[in-house]
C-alpha cells in the first residue's frame, strides 16, 4: 500500500515541475520562490546562532520557512512572539 503511495506522489510531482518548467513565467516564479526560501532558511539558522536568541530558537521546518518567506521579518518576529507567548 505504501509502494502506491510513493508512486503516485513521484508521479504527481513530477507531473508538476513538467508543468511549472514549461511556461517561461512558471520558471520565474518558481525561481522566485526558492530564492526566498533559501535567504529565508539562513535567516532562521543566524538567529539561531545568535547569543540573545537561545531560549527562544525557532525551530527550521518548513512551515517556519515558509511563514518567513511569506511575511519576512514581521513573520520572524510573530514567530518568536509565538514562542514567548506558548513557552511563558
Amino acid at each position: 500500500m505504501n509502494m502506491i503511495w510513493l508512486a503516485i506522489f513521484v508521479l504527481s510531482s513530477t507531473a508538476l515541475l513538467i508543468v511549472l518548467l514549461r511556461k517561461p513565467i512558471s520558471r520565474i516564479s518558481l525561481k522566485k520562490v526558492i530564492v526566498h526560501w533559501v535567504i529565508a532558511a539562513t535567516a532562521l539558522f543566524l538567529l539561531n546562532m545568535i547569543e540573545f536568541t537561545q531560549p527562544y530558537a525557532l525551530p527550521i521546518n518548513p512551515l517556519t520557512i515558509g511563514l518567513t518567506a511569506l511575511l519576512g521579518i514581521p513573520g520572524i518576529a510573530l514567530l518568536f512572539g509565538l514562542q514567548y507567548v506558548v513557552l511563558v
